[in-house]
């Protein structure tokens, strides 16, 4: 294994089947430091599987695990053997479970964001094991908390503008766990513990600075999916003001730096379009099919968007790229800007072609 790979998060997958002696025993022993694991009867306890994977995050572990019906219990007993105080932080894709906490019970839905204190009892029931879980050390999130109380049984629903932000937020940290850094890592693992201590009653001192975190990361979680969603042509301030369950005002002041979410999300689309277009590989491809995938229906209004934002029309931007990957200068004399987003080569020749000309970011 190489430097590069040697940085890289520590991972591991497993898959406890069928094909171990006792497989219910060594999941139980996997849940150990955290669970006292029990099926809901002991016939289900024949053929109990469980597939687990992690991301060492270093103060945040980020794991992923399905397994059928169960009863998970933290009880003191547990607490005092393991020693184990860390924030735990999850929500179930499937299922949802039953949450009791001091004999009173309470559903957590799938989708729902629900958050304990390993150092406090509690006790959960499931159909099903279908989750994204977070543990947190202690040290981390605890200081930017006015008191660790309010963090054991909160849940945050999943219409909430803070339970998407979390569930969004964690979501895009698997999705990035396989290439990240350690030092990336830990970066991720701060600003987790930001944006948790923004959901739950922040102390004087920090309730401003996290909940413009909360801010934060609804903007990125807003924008990743832009990016995803890009080319379906209804994607727009209604679409994301309902998925995000923000109000629309809210939705504007935060793009409104960027000129407004609609200048922002035609922005994206243009740099897709320009990209596409400068790239030779594409040469050979109809104009029309590179607009539609990045979500113009109009071939119009796309060109006239793509020529208000670049000087040129879509055919004449395609031809000058090939001009330049060809000569290396520009044919004619009339340059086009070449946002930062761009290639580095395609960067090289703009800059060789026309010393003075000044990228643009759409």
């Amino acid at each position: 294994m190489n430097g590069a790979q040697d940085d890289r998060l520590p991972h591991l997958a497993a898959r406890i089947g069928a094909d171990y002696a006792d497989s219910f025993a060594a999941c139980r022993e996997l849940l150990a430091t955290m669970f006292e694991l029990e099926a809901p009867s002991p016939a289900a306890r024949a053929g109990y599987v469980m597939d687990f994977a992690l991301y060492d995050y270093g103060p945040i572990k980020l794991g992923m695990s399905q397994a059928p019906a169960s009863i998970m219990v933290r009880s003191p007993q547990t607490i005092a053997r393991t020693g184990v105080d860390h924030f735990h932080v999850q929500f179930y894709r499937a299922h949802g479970f039953i949450l009791t906490l001091d004999g009173a019970e309470r559903q957590v839905k799938p989708g729902d964001v629900c958050m304990l204190d390993l150092s406090c009892p509690a006790a959960l029931r499931t159909d099903g094991i279908d989750n994204l879980s977070a543990i947190v050390a202690r040290d981390l999130l605890l200081p930017l908390l006015a008191d660790a109380g309010d963090v054991h049984g909160l849940v945050l629903r999943r219409d909430s503008e803070a339970g998407v932000a979390v569930r969004e937020h964690l979501e895009e940290m698997w999705r990035q766990g396989s290439s990240l850094t350690l030092a990336q890592g830990l970066e991720w693992s701060r600003a987790t513990a930001a944006l948790l201590a923004g959901v739950v009653r922040a102390n004087s001192q920090s309730r401003a600075a996290t909940r413009a975190e909360l801010r934060k990361s609804q903007f990125r979680a807003i924008c990743r999916r832009i990016d995803r969603e890009i080319g379906d042509p209804d994607l727009g301030p209604a679409a994301l003001a309902a998925q995000f369950f923000v109000t629309r005002p809210t939705l504007y002041r935060m793009f409104e730096p960027h000129g407004g979410i609609g200048k922002y999300i035609l922005g994206r689309r243009l740099t897709g379009v320009f990209r596409d277009l400068s790239d030779p590989s594409q040469a050979r491809e109809r104009i029309a099919m590179v607009l539609r995938r990045w979500g113009f229906e109009s071939h119009t209004a796309a060109g006239r968007a793509f020529r208000a934002a670049y000087g040129v029309t879509p055919s004449r931007c395609r031809s000058q790229a090939l001009d330049l990957h060809r000569t290396g200068s520009l044919a004619g004399e009339t340059a086009f800007d070449i946002p930062p987003e761009m290639p580095a080569n395609i960067r090289a020749f703009q800059n060789a072609a026309e010393p003075n000309a000044r990228g643009t970011s759409a």
